[in-house]
């Protein structure tokens, strides 16, 4: 017997089709370089260590993903 209200599609989908990503992160893998946006440095990134923690060789400042 079948519940009232139940729909039949699976749970937590949305109805755009996209999933749902743990927080919106860009999620762009282990690999690639973090970029300094201050002076253009490039430091390979470091799996497990998000490039804002990492501090620009040259210059010190917060490294962003490039």
């Amino acid at each position: 017997m079948e519940q009232k209200g139940q729909g039949s599609g699976g749970r937590g989908q949305e109805p755009s089709g996209r999933g749902r990503g743990m927080g919106g992160g860009r999620g762009l893998g282990p690999g690639g370089d973090c970029v300094c946006p201050n002076c253009g440095e490039k430091a390979p990134h470091e799996r497990g260590t998000p490039c804002f923690e990492v501090k620009c060789p040259k210059c010190g400042t917060a490294m962003t993903r490039g």
